[in-house]
């Protein structure tokens, strides 16, 4: 199954795990996205910290900052941010405007 024929369904959420600078155009593909979320959907993103003593190379790293404002630019809000995993930040995203 293509990924096309995986999306062509509403999704209710998308996580994206330690992958996060492995996606070219980020604004555009999460910008994409948002047509195959479902009604109160949710996009979940946890990589690695800039200051992580393991993960992805450090110059590959993407703070949690960055992530926030590409996502603002995608067209989404900041939903919940948890803080339980120790090297690595864990980010909710809902549509800014459904």
């Amino acid at each position: 199954m293509t990924q096309a024929e995986l999306l062509r369904h509403l999704v209710d959420a998308a996580m994206i795990v330690d992958t996060y600078h492995h996606i070219g155009n980020r604004v555009a593909y999460f910008e994409r996205l948002r047509a195959r979320l479902a009604p109160g959907g949710r996009v979940a993103i946890i990589d690695f910290k800039p200051d992580a003593p393991m993960g992805p190379p450090t110059h590959t790293r993407i703070s949690a900052d960055a992530v926030k404002r590409e996502m603002e630019r995608a067209g989404y809000r900041l939903a919940d941010e948890h803080t339980f995993l120790p090297h690595q930040y864990f980010l909710v995203f809902a549509l800014a405007r459904p």
